[in-house]
C-alpha cells in the first residue's frame, strides 16, 4: 500500500470516529450562541387594582401592581442605578407628578386612606434606584371612581317589624277605648237606680202613714 493511500484511509477512519463528538460540539456552540445572544427582556408594569373605570366603595383605595423583569430594591440602601433593579413611583390625583410627590414602593401593593368620593386618576412608573426613569420609560395610568357604601350594615332583628308594632298599638288603643265606654255606661246607670230606690221608699212611707190613720 502506498503512503498516500494509507494516509487517506487513516484520515477517513479518524473522521468517522470523531463525527459524533464534532456534532455534539457544534450543537453546544449553536446553543451557547443563542443563549448568550438573547437580549434581556424589558421590564413591564401593570395595574391590577383598581381597574379602568372601576368603582371602589369606601374611603380606602387598595392598589395592586404586577411588575415583571425588574427586581424591586430598597432605594435607601442601594442609591445608584443598577440594571435590572428599581422601585415604583405612585401618584393619586397628581396633575403634575414629580419624584418628590410620589409614593415610593418596594413592594407591589399599597393602600390609600381617607380618599374623597368621586373620580380619580392613579399613575405609576417603574424607576431606577436613583429615582430616574427607565429607558424607555415604563408608566401606566388608570381612571376609576370611589363611592360611599350603599347598603347599611345589617341590624339585629327586634322580634317584630314596624307594621306589627302599629297593629299592637291600635289593638291596645281599642281595648282602652272599650273599657272607658263600659265604665261610662255603668256610671250613668247608677244615678237612675238611686232615683228609683228613693221613689220606692217614699211610696212605702205613704202607705204606712195611711194604715196608721
Amino acid at each position: 500500500m502506498s503512503p498516500v493511500i494509507f494516509m487517506q484511509t487513516t484520515s477517513l477512519s479518524i473522521l468517522k470516529k470523531a463525527a459524533p463528538a464534532l456534532a455534539l460540539a457544534t450543537t453546544a456552540l449553536l446553543t451557547a450562541s443563542v443563549v448568550f445572544g438573547q437580549a434581556p427582556q424589558a421590564p413591564t408594569l401593570k395595574i391590577i387594582t383598581p381597574g379602568e373605570d372601576q368603582t371602589i366603595y369606601g374611603a380606602k383605595i387598595p392598589v395592586l401592581l404586577a411588575v415583571e423583569n425588574l427586581t424591586l430594591t430598597d432605594y435607601q440602601t442601594t442609591k445608584t442605578a443598577v440594571a435590572g433593579q428599581g422601585h415604583v413611583h405612585l401618584w393619586l390625583d397628581e396633575a403634575s407628578p414629580t419624584r418628590e410627590s410620589a409614593v415610593k414602593l418596594t413592594t407591589d401593593e399599597f393602600t390609600f386612606s381617607d380618599v374623597p368620593y368621586g373620580d380619580h386618576t392613579l399613575s405609576t412608573e417603574l424607576v431606577n434606584n436613583d429615582h430616574t426613569s427607565l429607558r424607555p420609560p415604563v408608566a401606566v395610568t388608570v381612571k376609576f371612581k370611589s363611592a360611599a357604601v350603599s347598603s347599611p350594615l345589617p341590624v339585629a332583628s327586634s322580634g317584630f317589624d314596624k307594621n306589627t308594632a302599629i297593629v299592637i298599638l291600635v289593638v291596645v288603643a281599642l281595648v282602652i277605648l272599650a273599657a272607658w265606654w263600659y265604665t261610662k255606661e255603668e256610671e250613668e246607670e247608677k244615678p237612675k237606680e238611686s232615683k228609683g230606690s228613693k221613689v220606692k221608699k217614699t211610696v212605702k212611707k205613704a202607705k204606712k202613714s195611711r194604715r196608721s190613720k
